[in-house]
C-alpha cells in the first residue's frame, strides 16, 4: 500500500481514513510549458464523482495560464482512479432522433453521402443540420472528421469503444488504444473485434503503415506527460493525416459561471487543463502543426446540469445526472444557446476545445 500524499506548497493534502486505499502524490509547482512557478488557483478540491481519497489543488501559471493539479498522483497509482470509471460500459444511442444527430447530421454536413441510412434518419439529419447548435453536436460527435478524411482511424484512450463503433458505421477502418484493461475488454466486446491495443507501439505493430487520423477525445487532460503521447501520435500519423483533440476549455463560460463546481475540474483525474493558447503550444511542442482551433458549445447543456447539481449537492456520484429540476433544464438550454451564439461571433468560450493538427514538415524531415 502506498503512502498518503504529503502536504506541499500550494496544495492541501489529507491523510486517508484507516482501511482505505491510499494514493501517493507528488508536488509539482512548475508549469510544464513555460517553467514559471504556479499560483494557487483552486484549493481544497476533493473527488466529487468516484471517491478517490485526499484533497487536491489547482495551480495557475501566471504567464501562460496553464492549469494543473498539485500534487499530482504517482503514475503507478493512476489505475486506482479509474476502477469504476464511466467508460467501462457502453451506452448505445438507440432512438431515431439521436441517430439522426449522430449519423444523419454528419452524412448531410460532412460528406458521408455513401453511408447507408434509414430514410427517416437521413431526412432527419438533413433537416437537423440546418439548426446550428444541433449541427455542431453532430459534427463534434465525429470529432469534425469529414468523409473525405476517411481511412484508418486510431482512437487513443478509446474507452468502451463506442466512438470507434460509430466511426466504423461511417466507413472508417478502426483501431483503438486503451491502457485500462477493463475498459479495453469492454471495447472489444462493443466492437466484436480484436482491434484494441495497450499502446501506440502495439497499434503500429499491427498497422505498420500508420493512420490517416488519430483522435483523443477528453484524454489529454488525464495524462501526466501529454507531450510524450502527442509525439508518439505524430510518429503514427501518415503524411497529411489529421490529429484531433477535444478537451475542456478553462476559458469557457461554464467555468466562469460555476468556478470550483465546474464539472470539468474533476480532481484528481484531470491533471492538466487547457485554454486554446496552452493547448496550441502543447501540440506545437510535439512537432505538430495546428490547422484549426475552435470551442464547441455542444456539451454545455450536460455540463451545466452536472455543475449545477455539484453546486447544490457537493458531489455527483458516477457523473450521473438524474432527477434534474425543470428550472435547471431550462437554465441549461438558455445558457447553451447563449454560449453557442457567442462562439459564432469568434469568442472562444465554448465548453470544449477541438483542435486539429498535422505533422509539421520540419518534424517529418
Amino acid at each position: 500500500m502506498t503512502q498518503g500524499h504529503r502536504d506541499t506548497p500550494g496544495s492541501t493534502a489529507a491523510r486517508e481514513p484507516s482501511g482505505e486505499i491510499t494514493l501517493e502524490a507528488l508536488p509539482d509547482l512548475t508549469c510544464m510549458l513555460c517553467g514559471a512557478t504556479g499560483e494557487l488557483n483552486t484549493p481544497e478540491l476533493a473527488d466529487r464523482h468516484f471517491d478517490a481519497p485526499g484533497t487536491w489543488s489547482h495551480l495557475l501559471c501566471p504567464q501562460c495560464e496553464l492549469v494543473w493539479l498539485n500534487p499530482k498522483p504517482a503514475e503507478a497509482d493512476l489505475p486506482k482512479l479509474y476502477a469504476d470509471y464511466y467508460t467501462h460500459t457502453a451506452v448505445p444511442a438507440d432512438s431515431r432522433f439521436l441517430r439522426a444527430i449522430a449519423l444523419g447530421v454528419p452524412v448531410a454536413a460532412l460528406g458521408y453521402d455513401d453511408v447507408a441510412l434509414e430514410p427517416a434518419v437521413r431526412r432527419g439529419g438533413a433537416l437537423l443540420s440546418l439548426i446550428g447548435p444541433i449541427r455542431e453536436m453532430g459534427v463534434r460527435g465525429v470529432m469534425g472528421l469529414a468523409g473525405s478524411d476517411r481511412g484508418r482511424l486510431l482512437d487513443f484512450g478509446c474507452g468502451d469503444g463506442s466512438f470507434l463503433d460509430h466511426m466504423r458505421t461511417l466507413g472508417w477502418s478502426i483501431t483503438g488504444v486503451e491502457r485500462d484493461p477493463r475498459a479495453a475488454e469492454s471495447a472489444r466486446n462493443t466492437l466484436q473485434a480484436d482491434v484494441v491495443h495497450a499502446s501506440i507501439e502495439d497499434a503500429l505493430d499491427a498497422n505498420p503503415d500508420g493512420f490517416d487520423a488519430i483522435t483523443l477525445s477528453h484524454v489529454i487532460e488525464h495524462l501526466l506527460d501529454p507531450v510524450a503521447v502527442l509525439r508518439d501520435c505524430a510518429r503514427a500519423l501518415r503524411p497529411g493525416g489529421a490529429l484531433v483533440i477535444t478537451t475542456p476549455n478553462t476559458k469557457s463560460r461554464g467555468h466562469r459561471h460555476f468556478g470550483r463546481n465546474w464539472l470539468h475540474l474533476d480532481p484528481p483525474r484531470h491533471i492538466h487543463l487547457f485554454n486554446t493558447s496552452t493547448l496550441t503550444e502543447l501540440v506545437r511542442r510535439a512537432g505538430l502543426r495546428v490547422e484549426r482551433v475552435e470551442t464547441p458549445a455542444s456539451s454545455y447543456h450536460f455540463v451545466h446540469q452536472a455543475s449545477a447539481m455539484l453546486e447544490r449537492r457537493g458531489n455527483l456520484p458516477g457523473i450521473r445526472v438524474e432527477d434534474v429540476s425543470i428550472a435547471i433544464l431550462l437554465e441549461s438550454a438558455v445558457f447553451w444557446l447563449w454560449e453557442y451564439a457567442l462562439t459564432r461571433t469568434g469568442v472562444l468560450c465554448g465548453e470544449e476545445i477541438m483542435l486539429r493538427a498535422t505533422v509539421s514538415e520540419e518534424h517529418r524531415a
